[in-house]
């Protein structure tokens, strides 16, 4: 009996001689750097791989997503340019140069061994990584790895009934050398467990709380579009909102896709769907000060006259789609204009709004905002979406302003976000004092048109034009029958002129066809609309006390 207790004590005493001899043993592994990458992908950067990527995108229009995927061999030469940055001559065959040079990324002092480099490898749900390294001295060196095999997945989730993107990764294996390790993880958390209330996977989950998320039985990290936007911006960056509204957008539409296949990785951003075949609106005259301005609005009151015709208790100023497209560019001029570049090594990239304007579509004002993204090297090659903001008119309630709120936001030709976005996509387009919530508000607008002697009861889009309902008050109320029985005679007259041919046509055709006398007068110059109200308004206030009629 005494004699096997002596041996199980030698078994033992050799077991604990010869594990951390089995555990090296095994852990031993040579590792040898991708050098035919380097050489095949020489001076490649990630910032070199992401510009070729994006000019490509930007080069075909028919693109339906900007990928930024590359090969495996690409990605290790990328690496390569990050963590031998201080290393020039790593990796290189030349046989001139120091071994050591050449054999160590980073070495550890002198003749101590050093880190080896990095080896990646794509795989249809992930990758690999390979890292080794040397340590001793005076040649003698103890040589491992360390191995990473690793699932990415980019999925949507719901959190608080709100989907947003999730970044995930799993953990699939880790090894030192031949050796795996991942289960020694479980062994820990039970240990960990048995003197601490939240074990190793608590520890772990708290220590990563501030940018991400851990789960041990999983073997997962992940971070959510909330952790993305506190990990890359500060709640008092000027930028945060803007950060907000793109990764909110990146959410709503699903655009950001993982991109992995043998020998192949990266991610797809689904721009394609954003794309854009928008014109600007071009008018055909500019307001340059107030003095225009006036004469605009007085050419205007044309329209005010003319509604006179079909009778009724009020009188409407319809402005056309052009003349109001002419008040943006000279109320809102270049405000809401946005220009910023962003740079890859030497390629400069800008990103750009062209000015807002208006089209009446459907019986709504269609607000739109073009935008493009170009190298500065070719601005001829251009990727162009727009944001139109689809929107009906109102006046504020203390009848000062004009209002326009926005329901619903066309994003290029295809996509259309919810009205619950509408805020958020609204902060794309940067700080503007015009916008409010999901309202673009023109304030004190409605004073161009309000008096003593009228009221604006309400603005609708009708066809091509804006109508402001404009009521007399009081006394004026008779001085419009006045104008309704005078307007009639006062045409006749003055359509004589051959200068308003197009309008005579019309009146001849159909005396009632207020909208088709709208569109002919719309066709004359600026100059002979401020003639044709003159003459009008001098041919009636003859007989009627016009002034006290109009705003």
């Amino acid at each position: 009996m005494f004699k096997w207790i002596k041996r199980i004590i030698k078994l033992a005493l050799l077991l604990i001689v010869l594990t951390p001899i089995i555990i090296l043993v095994v852990m031993y592994k040579g590792y040898s750097a991708p050098v035919d990458d380097f050489s095949a992908n020489e001076g490649l950067s990630f910032n070199d791989i992401a510009s070729n990527k994006l000019d490509e995108f930007i080069a075909d229009e028919n693109a339906l997503s900007f990928d930024f995927v590359l090969t495996s061999s690409e990605a290790n030469a990328a690496l390569k340019d990050i963590y031998a940055a201080e290393n020039p001559d790593f990796g290189k065959t030349d046989e001139t140069i120091d071994l050591n040079a050449r054999k160590y990324a980073i070495a550890f002092g002198n003749n101590n061994g050093g880190f080896k480099g990095v080896t990646l490898a794509f795989h249809e749900t992930g990758l690999t990584i390979e890292a080794g390294l040397d340590a001793g001295f005076s040649n003698i060196y103890y040589q491992t790895t360390l191995y990473l095999d690793l699932d990415i997945n980019i999925e949507q989730v719901e959190v608080d009934n709100e989907l947003i993107t999730q970044y995930k990764l799993t953990i699939k294996e880790i090894k030192f050398g031949n050796m795996p390790i991942l289960w020694m993880y479980d062994t820990a958390d039970f240990i960990v467990s048995r003197f601490t209330e939240d074990g190793l996977n608590g520890l772990i989950q708290n220590a990563v709380s501030g940018f991400g998320n851990y789960d041990l039985k999983t073997k997962s990290i992940w971070v959510n579009t909330t952790d993305l936007i506190n990990l890359i911006s500060e709640e008092e960056d000027p930028n945060r909102l803007m950060i907000e509204a793109l990764l909110g957008f990146v959410d709503e539409e699903e655009l950001l896709v993982s991109a992995f296949g043998e020998d192949v990785g990266g991610i797809g951003i689904a721009l394609g769907k954003m794309r854009s075949t928008e014109t600007p609106y071009q008018t055909t005259n500019q307001i340059s000060d107030e003095t225009e301005l006036n004469n605009m609005f007085e050419s205007q009151l044309t329209t005010l006259l003319l509604s006179s015709i079909t009778g009724g208790s009020s009188l409407n100023y319809d402005m056309h789609e052009e003349t109001f497209n002419q008040l943006i560019e000279y109320y809102v001029g270049e405000s809401m204009d946005m220009s910023q570049t962003f740079e890859f090594d030497t390629n400069i990239y800008v990103l750009e709004t062209l000015p807002l304007y208006a089209r009446f579509i459907d019986n709504k004002v269609h607000f739109t905002i073009i935008m493009k993204l170009y190298n500065q090297a070719d601005p001829s090659k251009v990727f162009q979406t727009d944001f139109t903001l689809v929107s009906i008119p109102s006046i504020s309630d203390d009848k000062q302003d004009l209002v326009f709120t926005i329901d619903v936001i066309h994003i290029g030709d295809d996509t259309t976000v919810t009205n619950n976005k509408v805020a958020t996509i609204l902060n794309l387009v940067g700080e503007n004092e015009m916008i409010v919530g999901n309202q673009i508000i023109l304030k004190d607008f409605m004073g161009n048109f309000a008096g003593q002697s009228t009221t604006v009861d309400s603005v609708t889009v009708q066809g091509k034009y804006l109508r402001f309902v404009v009521t007399p008050t009081g006394a004026n109320a008779a001085i419009l029958a006045e104008l309704q029985d005078a307007i009639d005679a006062a045409l006749t007259t003055i359509l004589l002129n051959p200068d308003y041919a197009a309008l005579e046509d019309v009146y001849t055709n159909d005396p009632t066809d207020t909208e088709g006398l709208l569109d002919a007068l719309n066709t004359l110059t600026p100059q002979e609309q401020q003639a044709f109200y003159n003459s009008l308004y001098l041919t009636l206030d003859t007989s009627v006390d016009v002034d006290s009629l109009l705003p």
